[in-house]
Formats: structure tokens, C-alpha cells, sequence
């Protein structure tokens, strides 16, 4: 393990056992999770708090932590960057905290345990591929102050059975829900002004669409 202004990285299997036995000396001075720090700690790893003042989880810091079932993000965490819980197989929930603006492409990809998800108010973006793979979730609430959904959102997420898509969003991107094949109805607001490729494609049991007029339509978008 290294902490370097402020940064935590290269945990190792070794280094969880004073995360059990003393969390504040491991936590000492820390104000973000760096690049790769928990990577592929399978064994150990099961749940983790994370303390106040902590403020960035940084590119696939938990990537492929696939006994990580429980973590507890602080209120201080403003920044949720690239990959960082891509392949976290066993977490079942997560609260992303208020400060967090975007969701970065990736974030929660094949965390396949994963039933609920809670989106602040204040995030805007929603990038490529955040929860692709997440086969068990099975409502999410995007709020207000989303204006962008990027490619493959919420694509495999087979079990998904109702989502709120809020006026002030503007594009829906390719691929965004395909093979949700769970879903059986989709509102789309006016503010909408484009619904990308193939969005809705493989969207099986999908038997009711409200579409506003003047909508950008892409080809082949509920094919399947």
C-alpha cells in the first residue's frame, strides 16, 4: 500500500488486513482512491467504508472486486470516475452521494448482483456503458437534471421493468437499453430530441411507447 499526496494506491490482499484491524491508520490522510488501488482484491474484499472526506474514486479503483458485496460511499465523494466498480459481480446496492455530477463511462458495468441504484438530483450525465451488464436491476430513477443517457446505459440489463426517463433529457444514445427484455413500457419526454441507433433494440416484452412529435428517430432504434 502507498499514499502519495493524499492518494491510496496499490493495495494489496495483505494490506485489507489492517483495513479490518485499524480502518482510521489506513484511512489516514487519504482524499482520493487512486487508479487501480483495490484492483482484483477477489478474496478479501467483501465490504468497505469509505470515510468522510474522501472525495474522488479514480479509474477502476474497484475493478473487478468480485466478492465486494456492501460499500458505504461518503458524502464528500464528488467524482466517480471510468470503470471504477467495472466487474464488482457481487454488489447488490449502492447510494451515489450528492456532489457526484456525472457517472463515467463504465462505472458499474457487469456488477451483476446489483438490484437497486439510487441517482442523485445534480448528476448530468449518465456516460456510455455506466450499467451495462447489471442483468438483476430492476427499477432505476434517472433525475431531473440528467441531459444526457450515452451508448449501452442500461444494455443486458434483462431484469430492468420500469425506468423513468425525466423531462430536461435530451439525447438517448445508442444501444442505451438493448435487450432489456424485461421492459414493458417506455415514456419518452419532450425534451427528448434524439433517441440514437438501435436504442431500444432486443427490447422483447416492450408493448407500449409514447413518443413527443419531432423526435430524431435512428434507424432500426426498437428492432427486435
Amino acid at each position: 500500500m502507498e499514499k502519495k499526496d493524499g492518494v491510496l494506491i496499490d493495495i494489496k490482499e495483505d494490506d485489507l488486513e489492517l483495513l479490518k484491524s485499524n480502518p482510521d491508520e489506513f484511512w489516514k490522510g487519504v482524499t482520493k482512491i487512486g487508479e487501480y488501488a483495490f484492483w482484483d482484491c477477489k478474496k478479501s474484499l467483501t465490504s468497505i467504508n469509505i470515510p468522510e472526506g474522501v472525495t474522488e474514486i479514480e479509474e477502476c479503483a474497484f475493478s473487478r472486486c468480485s466478492n465486494l458485496r456492501k460499500i458505504i460511499i461518503p458524502e464528500s465523494l464528488t467524482k466517480i470516475r471510468a470503470n471504477a466498480f467495472d466487474g464488482c459481480s457481487s454488489l447488490t446496492s449502492i447510494t451515489i452521494p450528492k456532489g457526484v455530477t456525472k457517472i463515467e463511462w463504465d462505472a458499474f458495468r457487469y456488477c451483476s448482483s446489483l438490484t437497486s441504484v439510487t441517482i442523485p438530483e445534480g448528476v448530468t450525465e449518465i456516460q456510455s456503458g455506466a450499467f451495462e451488464g447489471c442483468s438483476s436491476l430492476k427499477s432505476v430513477t434517472i433525475p431531473n437534471t440528467v441531459r444526457w443517457i450515452g451508448w449501452n446505459v442500461f444494455r443486458d440489463c434483462s431484469s430492468l421493468t420500469s425506468v423513468t426517463i425525466p423531462e430536461g433529457v435530451i439525447s438517448i444514445g445508442k444501444w442505451a437499453f438493448v435487450n432489456c427484455s424485461s421492459l414493458p413500457s417506455i415514456t419518452i419526454p419532450n425534451s427528448v430530441t434524439e433517441i440514437g441507433e438501435d436504442a431500444f433494440w432486443g427490447c422483447s416484452n416492450l408493448r407500449e411507447i409514447i413518443i413527443p412529435e419531432g423526435v430524431e428517430i435512428e434507424e432500426e432504434t426498437f428492432r427486435y
